[in-house]
């Protein structure tokens, strides 16, 4: 899952290199990409704040046998 989120953020700085590259970049299209790069960024850390919670439970269940 991490590798595919990954790849969708290299895709999007992609677009926005080519996009700067090729011709000016709007409004529109840095918002969209700013925003989808800063879900990608807070989802990437809860889900790495959730595996610590996962592995804190499992440490603790593991400890008790």
């Amino acid at each position: 899952m991490l590798l595919f989120r990954v790849y969708i953020a290299l895709l999007a700085v992609v677009f926005l290199l080519l996009t700067l590259i090729l011709r000016a970049v709007g409004f529109l299209e840095g918002a969209v990409v700013i925003c989808a790069l800063l879900f990608l960024i807070f989802d990437t850390r809860l889900d790495f704040l959730r595996r610590k919670e996962i592995d804190k439970q499992i440490n603790s269940l593991l400890d008790s046998i």
